[in-house]
């Protein structure tokens, strides 16, 4: 389809299945999107050695270690072993904006991930029952802005490409899109029990978390437009709460939660160029609703 097709069908479909600020729920999911990649990749993407990733062969997969300094000034290190079959299986996944935030979600190594964030060292703090969940919160946001910021074309030759959580972690880096389902994963699983959204700027991607859900050390923190989550910036270190300055397009969480469709016509000059942001909104929008 033409991209100008494309979007004044996406007009439409925000028309007629969901205004500014009202919740769709949606009847079921594709189980995948269609790949808008050229190819996907072979093997991970080389780790700089100088960076805050490092990752060793094992005879089955790659041991990785992380190391980071979350925002409020803690060391965190954390060692993570993951399968080479697993990285496989999932590069071999088809990837697609709703399929990769959902297979987020359900990740047994986000959940993984997020156990041994609990057993993670941090800088005063070490016996896993005295971390505070807003310390928790933070490691993973740190663990997130850590990892290198790469776009797609740098790092795999595709003009887009939807990591999985599982590739984002053996890799080492990834762009909005992938550092966004990686902290989603995170704080979906019941370490967190977060109900999560991702949300769309124009050429843009960040997590969003119910205000419902976040400790109250940061009861105060700015929601979004829609009033329901609050932002949280994977591919820059910005405080929760804090994002690029931006109409935000759409809050898709389980559902489409809010959809500025004025906001998507004014931007629609740069959906030309990048149509792909606008297409989650265009498949969402067009399931029927319960």
């Amino acid at each position: 389809m033409k991209r100008r097709e494309l979007l004044e069908t996406t007009l439409d479909r925000v028309a007629l299945g969901a205004g500014v600020s009202s919740v769709v729920e949606l009847s079921d999911l594709w189980s995948a999107m269609r790949s808008l990649s050229a190819g996907e990749p072979t093997r991970p993407t080389p780790v700089d050695a100088e960076g805050a990733v490092s990752r060793e062969r094992t005879a089955d997969g790659y041991a990785m270690t992380y190391e980071w300094t979350d925002r409020p000034g803690r060391e965190w290190r954390l060692e993570f072993p993951l399968e080479r079959s697993a990285y496989r299986e999932a590069a071999a996944e088809p990837h697609g904006y709703l399929s990769g935030f959902e297979a987020a979600k359900a990740s047994t190594h986000a959940e993984q991930l997020t156990e041994s964030l609990a057993d993670a060292s941090a800088t005063g703090e070490r016996a896993r029952r005295s971390l505070p969940e807003s310390v928790r919160l933070e490691g993973a946001i740190g663990l997130v802005h850590s990892l290198e910021y790469v776009t797609d074309a740098e790092s795999t030759g595709a003009p887009d490409y939807i990591r999985t959580v599982e590739e984002t972690l053996v890799d080492g880096c990834g762009d909005c899109e992938d550092l966004t389902y990686l902290l989603v994963g995170m704080l979906s699983q019941p370490g967190f029990d977060y109900r999560t959204a991702m949300v769309i700027l124009p050429g843009h991607m960040l997590a969003g978390v119910h205000s419902d859900d976040l400790p109250a050390a940061y009861a105060d923190a700015p929601t979004l437009p829609g009033g329901t989550y609050v932002g949280i910036e994977c591919a820059t270190s910005r405080p929760i709460g804090d994002f690029k300055d931006e109409p935000v397009l759409a809050v898709y969480g389980d559902g489409v939660e809010y959809i500025d469709q004025s906001a998507i016509a004014d931007t629609g000059e740069e959906f030309f160029q990048d149509p792909t942001q606008f297409q989650t909104i265009a498949d969402a929008s067009a399931r029927r609703p319960h």
